[in-house]
C-alpha cells in the first residue's frame, strides 16, 4: 500500500473510490485527505488538512473490504473483580520481573503494576518490538509517552501483581 499527495484534483464517488475521467472506479484505490478536495475544494484554507484526513479516512476505512489472514486470535477472559483484586496483592521484585524478559516470556511493569504481555505484543498496533524492548523491565515512560493510564484497564486479564522494585 502507498500514499500519493494531490491537493484537490481528482474525482470520488462518497465512499471514497477514485473515478476515471470514463466514469469507472479505480479498483483499490481510496482518496481520503486533501485529494478528496474537502470543503475547501483545491484551495486550503483552513491551515490544514485534519478534518479532512478524518472524515474521509473514516469513510473509505468504512469501505475498504477487510482481507482475513492466516492467523488465529485467542482472546481470553477477563478476569473477574474479586480475582483480580486478589492479583493487585502479589508482589513482584525487579529481580522476578527481569526473569521475564523474551517474547516467549514477557512481563512489563507499568505504573507500578505488572502484566504479562507475551501473547498482546505480536496484536500491538505499533509492533512488538516496542514491548519487547522493555521485557522484564518497567517501561512505564515509554508507555505514558505514547498512551494515557486508563488503557491499561483493558489488561485486567494479565494483570501479574504489583511492582516492588
Amino acid at each position: 500500500m502507498f500514499c500519493i499527495f494531490f491537493q484537490g484534483g481528482i474525482t470520488i464517488d462518497t465512499e471514497g473510490h477514485v473515478i476515471q475521467k470514463n466514469g469507472t472506479l479505480v479498483q483499490g484505490l481510496y482518496a481520503a485527505g486533501e485529494v478528496s478536495g474537502g470543503v475547501h475544494g483545491d484551495n486550503r484554507l483552513a491551515g490544514n488538512s485534519l478534518l479532512e484526513c478524518t472524515v474521509f479516512g473514516m469513510i473509505v476505512g468504512r469501505s475498504i473490504p477487510l482481507q482475513e489472514e492466516n492467523k488465529v486470535v485467542q482472546i481470553s477472559e477477563k478476569v473477574s473483580e474479586k480475582q483480580s483484586s486478589d492479583l493487585r496483592g502479589t508482589e513482584i521484585s525487579a529481580k522476578e520481573l527481569a526473569l521475564h524478559n523474551s517474547p516467549e516470556d514477557c512481563w512489563v511493569a507499568i505504573h507500578g503494576s505488572v502484566y504479562d504481555l507475551t501473547n498482546f505484543a505480536e496484536e500491538h498496533p505499533p509492533g512488538a518490538k516496542s514491548i519487547w524492548d522493555v521485557a522484564g523491565k518497567d517501561g512505564t515512560e515509554p508507555f505514558q509517552a505514547v498512551h494515557s493510564k486508563n488503557i491499561l484497564e483493558d489488561f485486567q486479564d494479565v494483570l501479574k501483581g504489583v511492582y516492588v522494585p
